[in-house]
């Protein structure tokens, strides 16, 4: 057999289902942002606005942004964002701190990582 043949893929089942993002979400996802917004993360959109590089070049290092700054100050948030998660998952706000460690992040990467909710971020890069 070779070493091909040995790897398993393994598939992690989440506990959870996310729906696309909508145009209601545009709101609580701003709240959320301002609350944690990094003060470097300005500047990048400066260079956004005066088209010094554009929403593509600069988009994944945005989103990386937001998602840490979310997530080291998620106690600031963290209602808004149960109900926001609970919102696109379906699950009960006050259910999601008890589900499986490291699921809030896992989901919060999902929403942002999902090829369906690009349009939605670049929109909401013109927002900030």
């Amino acid at each position: 057999m070779s070493a091909k043949e040995n790897i398993i893929e393994t598939v992690e089942e989440k506990p959870y289902m996310l729906r696309e993002l909508k145009d209601r979400d545009l709101f609580p996802i701003l709240d959320i942002i301002a609350t944690v917004l990094p003060d470097d993360l300005a500047d990048v959109f400066v260079q956004i606005v005066t088209k010094e590089k554009s929403v593509n070049e600069v988009g994944g290092m945005v989103v990386y942004k937001i998602v840490i700054a979310v997530l080291k100050n998620i106690s600031k948030v963290q209602d808004d964002l149960y109900a926001l998660l609970s919102d696109m998952s379906g699950i009960p706000a006050d259910e999601i701190p008890d589900m499986p460690f490291g699921t809030t992040p896992s989901m919060i990467w999902d929403i942002v990582n999902n090829a369906k909710n690009t349009s939605f971020f670049k929109v909401l890069s013109k927002s900030l």
